[in-house]
């Protein structure tokens, strides 16, 4: 499937590289337009690798030719994938796919975007957005919650998720059109 998916992304006229496996694309050096990662070739931990490289505004999708169900598509999604899709998809709508997460890169949410997804978050994923909307670095929120910086990185996905947001520049956006302060009072 590798060469096909290569094959289709010449046609949006990106530079495309094919990786055998995740320890060859470990040595990409620089973020990708986008990134097509095969659940079976080690997708999974290959976005994990990226997302931490490159942060979250990276557009990736997951395919598989085996694990379609729906547990393993929310498993993708929750993982942190953009989007998740069956490798027997038709062609056209798999560019259709990579070209709409080319597109959301950078973009903020839509000055239409529902403020009820906050009152979704946990009180460690509120203190979490809270720090990173007041300028600190995962790093420093790490050391401000007195948790270690991975599992600052697990809450942020996990919020990204249910404000259904692709970045934290947008979940920070999200919490300041909120106008309120999500995080705890001080």
């Amino acid at each position: 499937m590798r060469d096909g998916y290569t094959r289709l992304l010449g046609r949006l006229g990106l530079p495309v590289r094919a990786y055998a496996d995740g320890a060859d694309a470990a040595f990409i050096p620089h973020a990708p337009a986008v990134a097509v990662l095969e659940v079976e070739d080690g997708g999974c931990t290959v976005l994990r690798e990226l997302r931490d490289r490159y942060g979250p505004d990276l557009p990736a999708m997951l395919v598989s030719a085996e694990r379609t169900a729906p547990a393993d598509v929310v498993a993708g999604l929750l993982v942190g994938a953009d989007d998740y899709a069956a490798e027997s998809m038709d062609a056209q709508e798999f560019l259709a796919r990579v070209r709409r997460l080319i597109e959301r890169r950078g973009r903020g949410p839509h000055p239409t975007t529902d403020l009820r997804p906050l009152s979704l978050l946990t009180h460690r994923e509120r203190e979490v957005l809270s720090l990173t909307t007041e300028g600190l670095s995962q790093k420093q929120v790490a050391s401000a919650l007195g948790i270690s910086i991975k599992t600052v990185g697990a809450h942020m996905q996990s919020l990204l998720v249910k404000l259904g947001v692709h970045s934290r520049i947008e979940a920070v956006a999200l919490a300041i059109r909120s106008g309120e302060h999500v995080g705890m009072p001080r």
